[in-house]
């Protein structure tokens, strides 16, 4: 009320000025809310942004903290390419990133991704002794797929520098001969001599037993020898069924 008093005792001219001066605030005041507000929806733009961007800033659920539960995806293939795909981007030059890809591919039955997985490593190394079992098995898995068509004319085409007519055994015996004294390549022929032929296991097991005249003995090398033999064959067991 004593506002309302002191108004009406003001000139003309005064209350103009008041009114102008009052408008003036109330402007002032509502530009300030807009500003606030529109500093406040750009701050949560930022915030969502960062948080599709950056998994790590995202809050775990507590569902999604059971290691039981992180250790046994759903699907562990697909996410084991999501793993592999920067690798081909960034470590193209190194060997193991194509043996990776070879045994994932291997495992979802992509011929011509394991194809290619093996052509891009043989230009890496040719007598890698990791790349020779893929490419045994590569030759077994294509020989029990009888592949034809255009799939089956691309595989004989880009594999003629590597395999020419070899079969599965031909090559593992011609690869055992040639590597005779390397400790490494005889471990992996081994393995894949039983692979082809299980009951060749004693043989396979001389092979790499007698080391005194052997290259490449290491204790890295020799450790290998204590894995199981059959490693491969339970893996070609599961691509067979």
């Amino acid at each position: 009320m004593r506002k309302r008093e002191k108004e009406e005792n003001l000139a003309p001219s005064e209350l103009k000025k008041l009114r102008n001066k009052q408008r003036k605030q109330r402007r002032k005041a509502e530009l300030e809310r807009q500003q606030a507000a529109q500093a406040q929806e750009k701050r949560e733009q930022h915030n969502k942004s960062r948080q599709q961007t950056d998994p790590d800033l995202e809050q775990p659920t507590l569902d999604e903290l059971i290691p039981e539960k992180l250790e046994r995806v759903e699907d562990p293939l697909e996410q084991a390419i999501k793993f592999l795909q920067p690798l081909q981007d960034l470590a193209s030059n190194r060997i193991e990133t194509h043996l990776m890809a070879f045994e994932i591919y291997i495992r979802k039955g992509r011929t011509l991704l394991m194809l290619r997985s093996i052509k891009r490593a043989h230009r890496l190394d040719a007598n890698n002794p990791d790349l020779h079992t893929c490419l045994v098995r590569f030759l077994l898995n294509t020989s029990r797929l009888s592949l034809e068509g255009a799939v089956g004319e691309v595989v004989k085409r880009q594999t003629a520098d590597i395999f020419s007519d070899s079969t599965a055994v031909q090559l593992n015996a011609e690869y055992l001969k040639k590597n005779r004294n390397s400790l490494p390549h005889l471990l992996q022929g081994a393995r894949m001599l039983y692979l082809l032929d299980p009951s060749a296991q004693a043989r396979a097991l001389s092979l790499v037993t007698n080391t005194d005249e052997l290259e490449n003995v290491t204790l890295k090398n020799c450790t290998k020898e204590t894995k199981p033999t059959a490693n491969h064959q339970d893996k070609e067991n599961s691509i067979k069924n």
